[in-house]
């Protein structure tokens, strides 16, 4: 039966509209459809588009497209035992929210991508540039592709690591130190461009997992807990680094391109080191070629991160190779 309505003149469809696009932008998609059964509907049938649209006829679910209605979008036209029905409160408000809401995803868009990536980005890592050139295919790309960086803890996926970090709108997230849902709060505060993981292999958390194939597969990120609801679409490319691959569950490596790093040999320890510290943090290459020497022969080390952590220590002081010395005989004496 045809229902007498109230009058909805002065119910803000613009105002909710855009509200609910913010809360859950996967609608936007549904509400489209209902806009173009309205624009079309009363050229092919009049009477038709009259009394209203049935969920279906917009491919829509009966219950999201009943919650519409108190969020003053949509109104019930018709209501009988066995059809319901549902017309536009306003139009015009409805177009241009959907309208402003797309412009604005868009021009967010492309303040993101006008940021600058270093242009010297991995160039300090030497070698491997077969990486280099995947990892810059994957970072250009038009749509996110998820690359995982695997092998032991003494090997260039480390570096490559620290690199991704001077993404612009990049976020690092150690593994083992994600609260539970921890990754929840990070996605929806900081909403990354560019997802960084290390020791993926040690998050363990179903809902930290839960939300991570969610965010790899559709962009988009869904949570509910405890009468709480909300949701973001993102284009978030994801990196992450694992040293063992039989602990990440199959759904999520099935994600990922995998590419397999091996130990350093000691000579490409040693020029990897000596770039390093020369290039990046200073060293002169006489004193940066005796600190990789050391790590070899007396810390038993070929991880170039305990090279730069030697070389920062000696910078406090004069850097001399008496000041190597003294710092890895420190070392050796607690370990």
């Amino acid at each position: 039966m045809p229902i007498d309505l109230p009058n909805y003149k002065n119910i803000p469809t613009y105002k909710n509209t855009i509200k609910l696009l913010e809360e859950e932008p996967e609608i936007l998609e549904l509400l489209e459809r209902i806009v173009q059964w309205e624009e079309e509907m009363p050229k092919i049938d009049p009477a038709h588009a009259e009394i209203g649209f049935r969920p279906e006829e917009v491919f829509g679910d009966p219950r999201t497209v009943a919650k519409l209605v108190p969020r003053g979008i949509l109104r019930l036209s018709y209501k009988s035992s066995s059809d319901t029905r549902y017309r536009v409160l306003n139009l015009g408000e409805l177009k241009r929210a959907i309208q402003d809401w797309k412009k604005r995803q868009e021009a967010i868009q492309v303040e993101e991508e006008q940021t600058t990536i270093p242009e010297d980005l991995f160039q300090f890592i030497v070698g491997h540039n077969d990486v280099k050139q995947l990892l810059w295919r994957a970072i250009k790309s038009e749509d996110p592709i998820h690359i995982l960086l695997t092998g032991t803890p003494a090997s260039a996926k480390s570096l490559f690591l620290e690199e991704l970090r001077r993404l612009p709108k990049s976020t690092f997230v150690l593994g083992s130190g994600l609260s539970k849902a921890g990754l929840y709060d990070i996605l929806f505060d900081e909403q990354p461009k560019y997802l960084i993981i290390d020791e993926i292999d040690k998050v363990d958390d179903s809902a930290n997992l839960t939300c991570l194939l969610s965010l790899m597969e559709r962009g988009l990120v869904v949570e509910r807990k405890h009468r709480k609801h909300r949701s973001i679409q993102l284009k978030t490319w994801v990196f992450a680094g694992a040293n063992r691959l039989d602990r990440l569950p199959p759904e999520l490596l099935s994600r990922f391109l995998t590419l397999q790093f091996r130990p350093y040999t000691p000579e490409e320890f040693t020029e990897v080191v000596v770039h390093v510290l020369t290039s990046r943090e200073g060293i002169p290459k006489h004193l940066a070629l005796y600190i990789a020497q050391k790590c070899i022969k007396e810390l038993y080390t070929r991880d170039p991160r305990d090279a730069i952590k030697i070389a920062r220590l000696v910078k406090t002081e004069t850097p001399t190779k008496h000041e190597i010395d003294k710092i890895i005989t420190l070392i050796k004496q607690r370990r």
